[in-house]
C-alpha cells in the first residue's frame, strides 16, 4: 500500500508547469463533463427527432477536446516537464497527471480532427439505427451503419499505429499497455475454467429457470428497490441521479461530485445485478479523492479497472448469500409476494444459478467470460479485416453453439443485443479483464478483513466501501492499472484468483466431486 496516502495524491499547484498544465487539462475535463451530460441526456431522454442535431453538437465537443490536448503549446509543456522529471521529486499524483497527459497527447495528435468529427456524428446516427433495428429485430437494417463505424474505426487504429495487429490499437486505449497477446495468456485459464465448469454443471443438473424471475413485477416497485439496493451498498444520492435507459449505464460528470446511473428494470433479474452492477461502477467514481476533481485523474486507470468494481459489487458481494442474509428484508418489503414464502437461501441459489442464455447482461458468473469471449473474437475479426459485416449473425450463432451450446432465438436477442458496436471496438475484453481483477482484489479484501460474511450477514456494508476508498478508490487514474493493482493487492494481474472463485463457489453450490474441480 502507499505509505503515505495523502501525499501521493497531492498536486504541488505552486510547481509553475504543473499548475499551468492542471490549468490547461481542467478546460478538457470541463468540456469532457458538458459532453458526458449532453450522452446522458441522449440516452434517456432525447426526442429520436433531435439525434440529427445532438450529434452535431456533440461532435462539435469532441473536437474542441481533441484540439486542446493536440496543442502544440501543450506538447512543448509536457517536453518541458519531461525533462524537469529527473531532477525534482514529482508526487505519484504529479507523476500519473504527466503519464497522463502525454498519453492524452500523443493520442490526440495521431488522430485528425475531422476523423474525431466524424466518428461522433456517427456514432449518434448509429445509436439510433442501432435501437430501431433491435426493435424490428432486423440486423439488415443495422448493418450499413455498423459498416461505416468499422470503417471510420480502421481508421483510428491505423493513424494510432500497431505492431502486431490493428486490434491492438483499440484495446490499448480502454486497457493501457495490454494487447491480444498479453490477453490470451490472462485468459486462456479462464476460457478452459469456465467452459469445463459449465460442461460438468450441465452434465450434473439441468434446469429451468426459476420462477420468482419469471414473473411480471410493478415498474414502481422495481425501481424503488433499485434505490434500496444502492441505498444498502452506500450510494450517495446526494451526489448523483438514478434514471432508466435500455442500456444500463454509469455516467461521471464530475468524479467525485456528479456521478449518475441508470439501470434496467424491465424485469426483476436484470433490475437486482444491473443495479449492484452500475451502483459498483459509480461507487468507485464517487470515492475518488475530492483533491483530484477537475483534474483528468478524477477517472479510471482503464476500462477493466473500472470493470473490477461493477463486477466485484454485483457477483462476489452481490450474489453472496452473506450480503442477503443482510438484504433480504428490503426485497421482501417491495414484494412481499412471493418473497415472503421464499427462504433467503432459495433466493441466492436462484440468483446463482448456472444456466447458459443469449443475454450478457443477465448471465450467471460462469457464463459471462463465454459471452465476452464470442464478442471478442468477431470484434477482433472485422477490425482486423478477417470477418464480414453481412457474416456476424451466422457467426454469432456458430459460437453461442460452441462456447454455450446454445443459439439466439432472434438478432434482437443475439447480435443486436449490445449497444457497443455503434461506437466502440477493443471494449469487449475490458469485462473479462475486470472480472480478473475483482477476484483478486475480493481475495485481498477478504485477507484484510476475515469477518467480512458475518458482518455482511448483519447488514454491514460501508467497511468494504471504507477499505475500497483507502486502499484503491481516493487514487483515481494515478496509478497505471497494473500499478494500481500490485498497490491495491500485493502482486500483477493473475488470473489464478478468478478461476479459483469460480471453481470453489460453483463446486460448492453445485455439489461437484472434488475430482471434478480445476
Amino acid at each position: 500500500m502507499p505509505e503515505n496516502a495523502q501525499k501521493a495524491i497531492h498536486i504541488t499547484k505552486s510547481q509553475p508547469h504543473i499548475n499551468e498544465l492542471l490549468h490547461q487539462l481542467q478546460e478538457v475535463v470541463d468540456l469532457q463533463a458538458i459532453f458526458e451530460l449532453a450522452d446522458w441526456d441522449a440516452q434517456s431522454a432525447l426526442p429520436d427527432g433531435a439525434r440529427e442535431a445532438r450529434a452535431h453538437q456533440m461532435a462539435l465537443l469532441q473536437a474542441l477536446i481533441h484540439e486542446r490536448l493536440a496543442s502544440p503549446h501543450l506538447g512543448k509543456l509536457l517536453g518541458a516537464l519531461e525533462k524537469l522529471a529527473p531532477t525534482v521529486s514529482f508526487s505519484a499524483a504529479e507523476q500519473g497527471l504527466l503519464r497522463q497527459a502525454v498519453r492524452l497527447h500523443h493520442q490526440a495528435t495521431c488522430l485528425p480532427v475531422q476523423l474525431i468529427k466524424e466518428i461522433e456524428q456517427t456514432r449518434i446516427i448509429c445509436e439510433n439505427a442501432w435501437k430501431h433495428a433491435r426493435t424490428h429485430n432486423n440486423f439488415a437494417e443495422f448493418a450499413p451503419y455498423l459498416e461505416r463505424m468499422l470503417t471510420l474505426q480502421r481508421k483510428k487504429a491505423d493513424h494510432l499505429g500497431w505492431q502486431s495487429e490493428r486490434y491492438d490499437a483499440l484495446l490499448d486505449l480502454y486497457e493501457p499497455g495490454c494487447s491480444v497477446h498479453r490477453f490470451e495468456k490472462l485468459v486462456a485459464p479462464i476460457r478452459q475454467t469456465c467452459m469445463a465448469l459449465l460442461e460438468q454443471i450441465q452434465a450434473k443438473s439441468q434446469q429451468s429457470e426459476s420462477s420468482m424471475f419469471q414473473q411480471d413485477y410493478p415498474q414502481e416497485r422495481l425501481k424503488q428497490l433499485a434505490g434500496l439496493l444502492l441505498a444498502s451498498i452506500n450510494y450517495d444520492h446526494a451526489r448523483g441521479q438514478l434514471g432508466n435507459s435500455a442500456h444500463p449505464m454509469t455516467t461521471s460528470l464530475s468524479a467525485p461530485v456528479d456521478v449518475r446511473l441508470s439501470v434496467r428494470s424491465s424485469d426483476l433479474l436484470s433490475l437486482v445485478t444491473s443495479t449492484l452492477h452500475e451502483g459498483g461502477h459509480a461507487l468507485y467514481a464517487q470515492g475518488m479523492a475530492r483533491e483530484l476533481l477537475r483534474t483528468t485523474l478524477a477517472s479510471k486507470p482503464s476500462h477493466g479497472i473500472d470493470e473490477s468494481q461493477s463486477r466485484l459489487w454485483e457477483n462476489a458481494i452481490g450474489r453472496s448469500d452473506a450480503f442477503w442474509q443482510g438484504q433480504y428484508q428490503s426485497l421482501q418489503a417491495v414484494f412481499p409476494q412471493p418473497f415472503r414464502e421464499i427462504p433467503v437461501n432459495d433466493f441466492v441459489r436462484a440468483l446463482n444459478q448456472v444456466r447458459p442464455g443469449p443475454i450478457r447482461t443477465v448471465a450467471d458468473e460462469v457464463c459471462y467470460n463465454l459471452h465476452i469471449f464470442v464478442r471478442y473474437e468477431l470484434e477482433r475479426g472485422m477490425i482486423n479485416g478477417d470477418i464480414a459485416v453481412e457474416s456476424l449473425p451466422r457467426l454469432w450463432n456458430e459460437k453461442y453453439r460452441t462456447y454455450l451450446g446454445i443459439e439466439p432465438e432472434s438478432d434482437a436477442n443475439g447480435v443486436l443485443q449490445d449497444i457497443h458496436w455503434t461506437s466502440t471496438f477493443g471494449y469487449f475484453p475490458t469485462y473479462t479483464l475486470g472480472n480478473l481483477y475483482a477476484a483478486q482484489i475480493f481475495h485481498a479484501l477478504r485477507t484484510a478483513i476475515p469477518e467480512i460474511e458475518p458482518r455482511l450477514a448483519s447488514g454491514e456494508t460501508a467497511f468494504i466501501l471504507e477499505w475500497l476508498q483507502e486502499h484503491m478508490y481516493r487514487f483515481g487514474a494515478i496509478y497505471g492499472p497494473e500499478e494500481l493493482m500490485v498497490q491495491v493487492s500485493g502482486e500483477a494481474p493473475n488470473p489464478r484468483y478468478l478461476t479459483e472463485y469460480l471453481t470453489h463457489k460453483f463446486s460448492k453450490l453445485y455439489q461437484l466431486e472434488a475430482g471434478e474441480e480445476q
